[in-house]
């Protein structure tokens, strides 16, 4: 068994929080004792029992997410785990996010409100969209880079998202494309099975790509009179519970759809309708300072694209918002011990 790679989180509040919906993980026990796995096992030193996970109000921390994920990986091999975990799910498996989903009139009112509350879904990474006129693109980045177990969580998310959007209007939908950063795995042949498209590997993101067409589709499930009053008593219920936390996570995203020319945090406070200060107060509540937020980000998104792209380190500067490539070599040093290069050559060995 290969030694587990843990990311490299530093302090990182979110990465040992126990805040995050264990759906991923419930499914994934459903698949693995289907395949015969010892599943006390896989929890064995977790800090919690397989059981746990059918509670409603139980949550881990990425940590126990990763470790059990990688766990279930090392035991049945690269074999399309992720896939198998995402196509098991419905808008019912993600709970009051997936019935306030229901409740929208056409698909793109769902993908909308589904991102809005994605963490209350049980998302081990961060979604967001990118519309044209023509076409939305759904993008997953990795809150932590974990080579590990990076390809079982894209999966999982795209997987789960096409049977989602398929539960909701119809099985003839298909994404126009999806890009993924990495590179083929050998079980390559069963993604044009699932989404049926065309599937590029190697790409500069992972985004899953709707045309204009199947978004605007109408849900069967909508009822205009109805709907309003769910989705308040949904949002207020998922608000309710909403932590200091959830304040990173937009800043975050934030900092993510804008790394080339970060904006100031009073921009963003603007954008969130309070003070600067307020937001720093926020921030500080749940751990969380404005720069280690743009720090991390800025580590994660420059592991993956030294570790499955040929830019050059001049280029991942860029990427990050560097004035030059010499701060880039320094903050990069600073973050890892070691310069860019070696990360590249590490992957390439």
């Amino acid at each position: 068994m290969k030694k587990r790679r843990h990311p490299d989180t530093g302090d990182d509040p979110r990465y040992t929080t126990a805040s995050i919906n264990p759906l991923t993980l419930r499914y994934l026990v459903a698949v693995v004792t289907e395949r015969g796995a010892h599943v006390p096992a896989l929890c064995r030193g977790l800090g919690f029992e397989a059981g746990d996970l059918d509670d409603p109000d139980f949550k881990i921390s990425y940590r126990q997410a990763s470790m059990m994920i990688s766990r279930a990986m090392q035991w049945g091999g690269d074999s399309g785990l992720g896939l198998a975990v995402g196509l098991r799910q419905t808008p019912i498996s993600w709970g009051l996010v997936g019935f306030g989903m229901m409740s929208c009139a056409t698909l793109a009112d769902a993908i909308d409100f589904g991102l809005r509350f994605q963490k209350d879904a049980g998302s081990l990474a961060s979604i967001s969209q990118e519309r044209s006129r023509n076409q939305t693109a759904l993008v997953a980045d990795l809150i932590f880079y974990d080579p590990d177990i990076e390809v079982f969580l894209v999966e999982e998310m795209f997987a789960s998202m096409i049977s989602n959007a398929r539960f909701l209007v119809g099985p003839q939908v298909a994404p126009i494309a999806v890009d993924l950063i990495y590179q083929a795995p050998a079980h390559a042949g069963w993604y044009q099975s699932i989404f049926r498209c065309p599937v590029h590997f190697g790409r500069p993101r992972n985004r899953i790509i709707l045309s204009q067409a199947s978004v605007s589709q109408p849900l069967a499930t909508h009822d205009p009179v109805v709907a309003k009053r769910v989705r308040e008593l949904i949002e207020e219920s998922l608000l309710a519970h909403r932590e200091d936390a959830d304040f990173g996570a937009t800043v975050e995203r934030t900092i993510r759809e804008n790394l080339r020319e970060l904006p100031p945090l009073s921009q963003i406070a603007a954008q969130m309708n309070m003070s600067e200060r307020t937001l720093r107060r926020r921030l500080l509540a749940a751990g969380f300072r404005y720069q280690v937020l743009v720090d991390s980000v800025r580590k994660a998104r420059s592991l993956e694209l030294l570790s499955h792209s040929r830019l050059p380190v001049a280029a991942v500067a860029q990427e990050m918002g560097f004035a030059d490539v010499r701060s880039f070599r320094r903050a990069f040093r600073r973050w890892m011990g070691v310069a860019p290069t070696e990360i590249r050559e590490r992957s390439e060995g």
